[in-house]
């Protein structure tokens, strides 16, 4: 199965790292599918925290979408974890052979 993370607020926190952890573990594919720009111009620090979290893994797989809709980034993807509603809402909408799944920071709800 090919699975992607969303990086902010996602696979940067280490609950998340153990998911995919686990999915890596079982043999699935896994990749990080963020918004983030792939670079800025002067800023080398840009996307380190990501390569180290990646790198830790062993992510070789990383889309950046550079700021566009990640659902046009995602064919043959079976599941994708994301923060944020509205892309889970964009995939369901446009890549039904997708599963979206919502990540929430529960201590919002506390």
């Amino acid at each position: 199965m090919k699975i992607s993370f969303d990086f902010d607020s996602t696979l940067a926190e280490n609950r998340i790292q153990k998911l995919a952890k686990k999915f890596i573990s079982d043999g699935h594919d896994v990749q990080i599918t963020t918004s983030r720009m792939s670079n800025f111009t002067g800023r080398p620090e840009w996307n380190k925290d990501l390569y180290k979290v990646a790198n830790e893994l062993g992510i070789k797989n990383i889309v950046f979408t550079d700021g566009a809709d990640k659902w046009k980034s995602l064919k043959g993807v079976d599941i994708h974890f994301d923060d944020d509603q509205i892309e889970i809402e964009e995939i369901e909408n446009n890549l039904p052979e997708c599963i979206g799944v919502i990540i929430f920071d529960p201590e919002t709800y506390l």
